[in-house]
């Protein structure tokens, strides 16, 4: 799957389709006005940036029209934010799906969308899985359940629950997604196992102030 292809997907999930009538290519991967900011790499920064903060932080989108956004996707679950952002007006089909490829760690240049594309939006449809957002908490003898979110997007299921960890700081949070009577878990989150990630990350001299594989060795 090509890049453009990839980032044409994503828009989909968030109920907007860049429909064609010719092909489009990918631009090469070099920094110009048209290209999407890369992916932050630092280990200072988390990997995974809510899709509304990218765009305000890129300039995209102001925060007055992302409360808006999100107040209209909070009155009405069903919906997405992309769809909302884009029947707006506040973004084109060609600059969503640019900021869902870097939100996924590749760099796309909005040019490369462009061409003759249409945005369409797209509600979703009745019947179609469903994403839910759980804070878990363990109690002595029983886990207690907290629903947080609910929406039919896997991605907007994600923002949320990333937002919420970096806010709340909870000890367990869970994506469930339910089809029918099926239900699995997609994503979970572990302050434990993050903790853990974050110590094994140092290096031995961050640690130990010296590297002591080297201890007692000549120099």
């Amino acid at each position: 799957m090509t890049a453009v292809a990839l980032a044409r997907m994503l828009a989909k999930q968030h109920g907007v389709e860049l429909r064609s009538s010719t092909s489009v290519e990918l631009e090469p991967p070099h920094r110009s006005a048209t290209t999407a900011s890369p992916a932050r790499s630092s280990g200072n920064e988390r990997s995974w940036r809510p899709l509304g903060a990218l765009l305000v932080e890129n300039g995209l989108l102001s925060d007055a029209a992302l409360r808006e956004a999100l107040a209209e996707k909070s009155a009405h679950p069903d919906r997405r934010l992309g769809e909302i952002l884009v029947e707006r007006g506040h973004l084109s089909g060609a600059v969503l799906a640019s900021a869902l490829a870097e939100q996924h760690g590749l760099a796309l240049a909005t040019v490369a969308l462009a061409g003759e594309l249409e945005a369409v939006t797209v509600p979703a449809a009745p019947g179609q899985p469903t994403y839910e957002v759980f804070s878990i908490a363990y109690e002595p003898t029983e886990e207690r359940r907290t629903s947080l979110y609910k929406g039919p997007n896997l991605l907007d299921a994600a923002d949320f629950a990333c937002d919420y960890v970096d806010r709340e700081q909870p000890f367990a949070v869970e994506i469930e997604r339910r089809d029918g009577k099926a239900c699995e878990t997609v994503w979970t989150y572990s302050r434990e196992r993050a903790e853990a990630a974050a110590s094994s990350s140092k290096s031995l001299v961050e640690t130990f102030g010296f590297d002591p594989t080297r201890w007692g060795t000549s120099s």
